[in-house]
């Protein structure tokens, strides 16, 4: 089956890594999680919490009674910690070793944070804390990639290019920037 037809089958969508996210932070504050709670803290209905506790319940992440308080099962607290942890990853590897600012980092991280499989996630880890390292090789290695420019290979240029396969990827990443940038300033 194609990569995009399994999205469906991640453990978690986007939606209910909040909601088990929120679930235990709310739990951590205080013991337990409330509709209203939870509602409060995502900005969304109460009837759309009561909503997706019935889905997290039927899929065993939470456990909640009607007017009653929500907790996490031992699955729901796995997947809350390692959306969190993988959260964690993603923003720093953003943020530290891309350069990207810290809220573009952090939005960057939410959106894919329950996507990248726990191998690729570890994966991922090692890299950033390698490059974080003080080995000789990661100075180097921070250093270049700090002062390097886009630029195609040298003498390369459209199918030619090992990296661009036929369109330049450059122009079109640094044109869709631009577009964006200029959207954001108007009003």
């Amino acid at each position: 089956m194609e990569t995009w037809k399994r999205f469906h089958e991640k453990e978690l969508t986007h939606s209910m890594a909040h909601y088990i996210q929120a679930v235990a932070a709310l739990g951590q504050e205080s013991g337990a999680a409330s509709v209203s709670g939870i509602a409060d803290r995502l900005g969304v209905s109460k009837a759309g919490v009561t909503s997706m506790m019935r889905t997290l319940k039927t899929r065993g992440l939470v456990r909640h009674e009607p007017y009653g308080d929500v907790t996490l099962t031992e699955e729901g607290h796995r997947l809350a910690a390692q959306t969190a942890r993988s959260r964690d990853v993603l923003t720093l590897f953003l943020e530290e070793i891309l350069g990207l600012p810290a809220p573009v980092a952090e939005e960057d991280a939410c959106m894919i944070e329950h996507l990248v499989s726990p191998g690729a996630m570890a994966q991922l880890l090692r890299l950033t804390a390698f490059l974080r390292s003080e080995e000789p090789a990661a100075i180097r290695f921070r250093d270049a990639f700090r002062d390097y420019l886009v630029r195609c290979e040298k003498g390369k240029a459209g199918s030619e290019c090992p990296i661009c396969r036929g369109i330049c990827l450059r122009q079109a990443f640094f044109e869709d920037m631009g577009r964006a940038a200029a959207n954001a300033e108007d009003p």
